[in-house]
């Protein structure tokens, strides 16, 4: 799997530089610069496993490059948002979900270093993965009416109800993890691995 999620990093890496090289040549320096900061977000997890010296769980990581690839580079800066109506709601959801595994992540890392309780980390893991989830797409949303009012853009759409739908869909989709979490049953989770 380690390997697999390697080559998906390379493949999606390739097609955001190819498009770069379009982008320079189309003078299209906002989709560059998105496609960029893809590029940048999509390295960040591997640069904090040499770091830390700690492994995400490959399936999360391969769910975690395809979200950004998805979002940055397709949603913003090939404009997927704009072409399919769908594009930002189903993201939406699926972030809530993806942000609350990595709130549980980060959650049962700080918590087996302090060596709590199992309950305790079952409990406390799936209350931290749902409010980091629903608070990332809060500020997800702080960022999108920054943009919007300082560069003109239109990441808000229709304003309050765009941003409300937003957060709501983010909040279902940790509120399905932050469950899924409550009622699985107990076994031990290992999310992190040392290298």
């Amino acid at each position: 799997m380690k390997r697999l999620t390697f080559w998906l990093y390379v493949l999606l890496s390739v097609t955001i530089i190819l498009a770069g090289f379009i982008e320079v040549l189309q003078h299209q320096w906002a989709s560059l610069g998105m496609s960029l900061l893809a590029l940048v977000f999509m390295t960040l997890p591997f640069l904090i496993e040499k770091r830390r010296n700690i492994q995400f769980p490959r399936i999360f990581l391969s769910v975690f490059l395809l979200f950004l690839y998805a979002s940055i580079f397709l949603g913003t800066a090939n404009h997927f948002y704009y072409r399919f109506w769908w594009w930002d709601k189903m993201l939406h959801s699926l972030s809530g979900l993806i942000f609350a595994d990595l709130g549980y992540l980060i959650a049962i890392y700080f918590q087996r270093r302090k060596k709590k309780k199992a309950d305790f980390n079952r409990w406390v893991s799936a209350l931290f993965a749902f409010c980091f989830a629903v608070a990332s797409g809060a500020v997800w949303e702080i960022y999108e009416y920054t943009m919007d009012k300082t560069f003109g853009s239109r990441y808000q759409g229709f304003g309050i109800d765009d941003t409300m739908a937003d957060i709501i869909c983010d909040t279902l989709g940790a509120l399905i993890f932050g469950l899924f979490l409550l009622y699985q049953k107990r076994r031990k989770v290992n999310p992190f691995s040392r290298n």
